[in-house]
């Protein structure tokens, strides 16, 4: 069975009675940096010595009893639910993500026997440094043909000081790390990322980029920032700021689905940094906000044709729509869509399936079994 605890306190024995079960095989759990003092890693493992136990720090999260700001957050799952787990955890990412990536992998092929597996059958899930190229790790992962099953997760996360953002794997953890674990599962799961944003009619081609910096010099052979400017009805360069950027993110539709690519800042006055890459050529759009909460509902309703018997998810929630909804004040409307199921997840520097996201909800979601 799906076990599921959440603590706006360190009451660390309190949340592992909470989700100790029989046969423990993964336990994924979700904490404030602040936390990292008290080695939270350390006791999970310790409780559940015979599992694989993954984590990453987050700006806050969710969970069934409450949307925890700041705290710790954990999922067990059991043989009920899970096989086999293989799984990998390397450093360097803020240097050579790619590198990094290329590893992971190769140490999962050779786990898994150098074998092609049934997509339908094994789940990814991957965390990595907030702070690093995770546009590169993501590139890695969906040019890989033999891990072919779907990676999901997020970008760890600190208080928005972007200073320092923590994974971990059983006793380990790193401000450098990355997690790569496959789960052969044994219930029905279902991945997808959501999008509440829709296109404005005006549409305009990245012609001056530099992918690594994450910076769009120019678009349609304009400066980038006037340009987008003009768009967002703003006059003056430096009237430009986070509500601005948060309200009129970027968006690339891609075989019918739309991705985000959220805006940081300016750069030299012409500049766009952006939270994810663009490349050369890209037709974006400057999109506009729908109803987050409208959308989750109606997102959530098409994975109940999916998974009939949904019992648990995991949300990768990206940090611009927790403060969108903290503005809204909808925060504990949108926890209680999820309400009835065994849910975690935490807000995140970035969002992942099959590509590096941002404004972007992406998760995984699980069906009943044997277990229940």
């Amino acid at each position: 069975m799906i076990q599921v605890a959440a603590r706006q306190n360190y009451d660390i024995n309190g949340l592992i009675k909470e989700i100790a079960q029989p046969n423990v095989k993964v336990v994924i759990f979700f904490f404030s940096v602040e936390y990292e003092r008290f080695e939270p890693h350390k006791a999970i493992k310790q409780a559940f010595p015979q599992a694989t136990c993954i984590a990453s720090s987050m700006i806050g999260g969710w969970a069934p009893a409450m949307a925890v700001e700041k705290g710790i957050i954990a999922m067990s799952l059991s043989s009920d639910e899970v096989a086999d787990v293989f799984v990998s955890f390397k450093e360097g990412v803020k240097s050579t993500p790619d590198k990094a990536a290329h590893q992971a992998i190769e140490e999962l092929k050779n786990k898994l026997g150098y074998r092609k597996v049934n997509p339908h059958a094994y789940l990814g899930i991957v965390l990595f440094d907030g702070l690093c190229r995770g546009d590169d790790i993501m590139q890695a992962l969906t040019l890989e043909s033999t891990l072919n099953m779907p990676f999901v997760g997020g970008a760890a996360a600190d208080e928005l000081a972007f200073a320092k953002t923590l994974v971990g794997l059983d006793e380990k953890i790193s401000d450098d790390g990355l997690v790569l674990l496959i789960m052969k599962m044994n219930i029905p799961f279902y991945c997808d990322h959501f999008v509440h944003y829709t296109p404005r009619h005006t549409a305009m081609m990245v012609t001056k980029v530099e992918p690594k910096r994450r910076i769009i010099w120019e678009f349609n052979n304009e400066p980038a920032a006037q340009y987008y400017a003009k768009l967002a009805g703003i006059t003056r360069i430096d009237q430009l700021n986070t509500t601005v950027f948060e309200s009129n993110p970027l968006g690339v539709s891609s075989g019918g689905l739309l991705y985000c690519r959220a805006i940081h800042s300016v750069i030299d006055g012409t500049g766009l940094v952006c939270f994810a890459s663009v490349t050369m050529g890209t037709v974006v759009h400057m999109l506009k906000a729908g109803d987050i909460i409208a959308h989750t509902q109606s997102a959530l309703q098409k994975v109940k044709r999916y998974i009939p018997d949904l019992q648990g998810v995991i949300l990768f929630n990206c940090v611009l729509r927790l403060l969108e909804m903290q503005r809204l004040n909808k925060i504990d409307t949108f926890r209680n869509i999820f309400s009835g199921l065994r849910f975690i997840g935490f807000n995140t520097y970035g969002e992942e399936l099959f590509v590096h996201h941002n404004q972007t909800l992406t998760a995984v979601f699980f069906g009943g079994g044997r277990g229940d």
